[in-house]
């Protein structure tokens, strides 16, 4: 059966559209509730719907024992990829065994052709319906709860397990066992890339990501996740990710609101990878200073610093509980979570959709915490023959404020509280001496030699005043002549994106901009305006090494639909062209293309004159090449991207005027897995 989203009308299989409203229909999972599946399992309620299918709740008809079952999408049946995919989670978690993760006990293929998994089934609810009936945790809660998971995780790790997609919904609260305790599950463990627990190759695609999509929970990826390289330049993703989201997890059970909550992909993507959240010490001031950093810590932008293994984390947050609170004083832990209203808090999976497509390079502010309400009398000093100074209160502070550094996103206040001594040493007593009467004589001399000392002082006092003046003079015009302190502006060649192939014909192509990750094999287009007219060359992977190859030169191959490397200003320039389209290869990796831009034809390298034969350039030519890229890659582009408009995001080329001349050379980098 298929049902309608918007009017929830079910409908027979056979129907694509609904005949109320015409919103395409979907499956329907609740079809298959009070049906026994695959002959040995009575379904008996639907348990909730996510990326990887729908679970439900069922009873083995001659055991009787409850179980929970997840069954894959029908529509994904097919598709090779997701395939194995499910085979990689139900081989994963059938060898993992933990007390504190959800037990995976088969993996079957109906005779109806539905795939399903039978897991064990936890009578609870979910740590975001926890947090939405408390409100908020303590600190000291927070760390009680989410030890076990740590734990759990920590085993995962070392046995080359990443989890991907934690998150609340992903933790189970089990009703209370026979010692009276809950206890805690993690759940979709199985949904991990792996090493070598499943027998996978290493070679293989393992990363699991599919085009313009990435396992994982937007609210919670780490940015390596997001497609940013780490930078140790390793793309593949490890259990340092996973530390990344149990650092938002706390910082939400503590704050009670989640750290990112961005309304669009691009809104979120860009407070993942470039926003300094505000410290959780500052955002709830009971919170002990050590457990705040470590948590900020734990979400640090580059995985090298966060902590290296769940273990040192729970390590330094255990330390950290028992350090001062921001306002001076440790937290409770045996204090009742304040119950708030969590206004806004939304945490139905439904709307956690795995997808990314863009990337942005802008900075979300971190606002200044405490700023001093008062300033400190100001205090005058001048000269007196006193031996007591007049001092201010003892309990009057000093306030600092200086400019934070560049990386911080913010100017900094910082009010230091200084108490000022209670006294100050007095002068020594000493003797007035009168000085001895002076004679007529000297009286004399010295109204002769007072003027004389006069001139001598003003002339010298002038002279001074001109040097001085003449140096700051001097250093004036230094500071303001153009230098290498302030570069000239950049103008903008050209912007590029990429047009990624839709997986049919019925769908439109995905436009994406910068380093995102795709799906190895995926096909696609090269878009590019530019400014003025010109001539563009392209220089590609090719062959069994992705050898530099030329694929677009004055003599453009006629399969690609170009028939031209002329490009006309402000005209959008397609390569390939019409319904030609580059496709990346089957192993996972950043492919490059080097691209390269200049206002008259260019004769050198030799290459770039000749017809294309999609063959790797041989050794002569890739020399010329190199040192060709060598030579005018010595002053880069800027690179910057641009996702003000979500629909249409791009990567601008500037160069400086100087650079405009000469031939343009900057790369085109695709990541895919």
């Amino acid at each position: 059966m298929k049902y309608c989203t918007l009017c929830k009308e079910k409908f027979d299989d056979s129907v694509s559209f609904c005949p109320v409203d015409g919103e395409v229909l979907e499956g329907d999972p609740a079809s298959i509730v009070n049906t026994v599946l695959d002959g040995q399992y009575q379904m008996e309620a639907l348990l909730g719907k996510g990326g990887m299918g729908a679970v439900y709740s069922a009873r083995h008809i001659l055991l009787g024992d409850r179980v929970a079952i997840k069954v894959l999408p029908p529509e994904v049946r097919t598709n090779a990829e997701w395939l194995r995919r499910f085979r990689r989670e139900g081989q994963a978690a059938r060898r993992f065994r933990h007390p504190n993760a959800v037990t995976v006990y088969d993996l079957r293929t109906a005779a109806d052709g539905t795939i399903y998994m039978v897991m064990e089934y936890v009578e609870g609810h979910t740590l975001d319906a926890e947090l939405k009936k408390r409100g908020r945790f303590t600190a000291a809660d927070a760390f009680e709860i989410l030890t076990p998971i740590m734990s759990v995780l920590g085993t995962a790790h070392s046995m080359g397990v990443v989890h991907r997609d934690l998150k609340p919904e992903n933790i189970m609260i089990g009703h209370p066992t026979g010692n009276g305790e809950p206890v805690v599950k993690l759940l979709d463990l199985g949904i991990a890339k792996l090493r070598e627990i499943a027998g996978v190759e290493s070679g293989g695609n393992t990363a699991l990501t599919m085009a313009g999509q990435v396992l994982g929970t937007p609210y919670y990826m780490s940015p390596e996740q997001w497609g940013e390289i780490p930078r140790d330049e390793n793309l593949e993703i490890d259990g340092r990710a996973d530390i990344y989201s149990l650092g938002l997890v706390f910082y939400e059970l503590i704050a009670g609101r989640r750290c990112y909550a961005g309304n669009t992909l691009h809104e979120l993507r860009r407070e993942h990878v470039s926003a300094t959240p505000q410290p959780l010490s500052e955002v709830v001031p009971n919170v002990p200073k050590g457990f705040s950093d470590a948590i900020q810590r734990a979400f640090a932008k580059d995985r090298a610093d966060r902590q290296p293994t769940t273990a040192v984390l729970a390590s330094e947050l255990k330390a950290g509980l028992n350090t001062a609170a921001q306002g001076g004083f440790r937290e409770n832990a045996s204090e009742l979570a304040q119950t708030i209203t969590a206004a806004g808090l939304d945490t139905n999976s439904d709307v956690d959709a795995p997808t990314v497509i863009g990337i942005d390079g802008s900075i979300t502010a971190v606002p200044t915490a405490n700023p001093p309400t008062t300033s400190p009398p100001a205090i005058a000093v001048a000269p007196s023959s006193r031996a007591h100074i007049p001092l201010p209160p003892a309990e009057s502070a000093s306030t600092i404020v200086e400019s934070a550094r560049a990386d911080s996103r913010a100017d900094s206040i910082v009010t230091v509280q200084q108490k000022a001594p209670a006294f100050l040493p007095e002068s020594p007593s000493v003797d007035v001496v009168k000085p001895p009467k002076k004679g007529k004589a000297g009286l004399l001399i010295g109204l002769v030699a007072a003027p004389l000392v006069f001139v001598v002082l003003g002339i010298g006092g002038f002279l001074i005043y001109r040097q001085m003046t003449k140096t700051t003079t001097i250093a004036t015009t230094t500071t303001n002549s153009p230098g290498p302190v302030t570069p000239p502006p950049a103008a903008e060649v050209t912007r590029y994106w990429l047009m990624l192939e839709p997986p049919s014909r019925k769908e439109k192509p995905t436009r994406v901009a910068g380093q995102v990750p795709i799906a190895s094999g995926q096909s696609f287009q090269i878009r590019m305006v530019f400014s003025d007219n010109g001539y563009v060359y392209i220089v590609g992977p090719g062959g069994n090494n992705n050898t530099p190859t030329a694929f677009l030169t004055t003599k453009p191959l006629p399969a690609t639909g170009v028939t031209t490397n002329a490009v006309t200003g402000g005209t959008e320039f397609s390569f390939p062209k019409d319904d030609a389209l580059l496709t990346l290869d089957k192993k996972p990796g950043t492919d490059k293309f080097t691209v390269i831009f200049c206002k008259s034809r260019l004769e050198t390298p030799s290459f770039l004159s000749t017809q294309v034969t999609g063959e790797p350039l041989p050794s002569t030519q890739l020399a010329e090449f190199t040192d060709f890229v060598k030579k005018y890659s010595s002053k880069p582009p800027v690179i910057e991207v641009d996702d003000s408009n979500n629909q249409a995001p791009s990567v601008r080329v500037k160069v400086t005027a100087d650079q405009e001349s000469s031939p343009i050379v900057f790369e085109i980098r695709i990541q895919h897995n």
